[in-house]
């Protein structure tokens, strides 16, 4: 059986998850809503927010926290969200090294972006 990336997941495995994750636009999802017909909409809009926001909140430029320690911040939200689908589909054996390397990227990330921002959709 192969495996994938220095043996921390099963290829057959990782080619059989499927996460179907999927951020609409702000004009898909008023179409979507409109057509729906239960709701009326009357304000829709798109905010956009750090990954880390407020995570310095209330510390002084001296003690703000670097990019390995953002990361981390980062990786144990996702991990929180998305470790019981993980560990169902590939064991729980690899979830430390796999958040670890996820963490990794994430530092990357920023070292190429220094901000990292995601949109949320809000309605009324």
């Amino acid at each position: 059986m192969s495996s994938f990336n220095l043996n921390l997941i099963e290829a057959t495995k990782l080619e059989s998850f499927n996460l179907p994750l999927y951020d609409p636009t702000i004009e898909e999802a008023k179409e979507v809503i409109e057509k729906e017909g239960s709701f009326t909409l009357q304000r829709l809009e798109s905010v956009i927010m750090d990954w880390d926001g407020n995570i310095n909140e209330g510390v002084d430029d001296n003690n703000k926290l670097d990019l390995n320690m953002r990361a981390q911040f980062i990786s144990k939200q996702y991990r929180a969200g998305f470790e019981p689908l993980l560990k169902a589909q590939f064991g729980e054996n690899v979830m430390d090294e796999l958040f670890r390397r996820y963490k990794n990227k994430i530092a990357q990330l920023f070292m190429e972006v220094e901000i990292l921002e995601f949109p949320s959709i809000v309605c009324r």
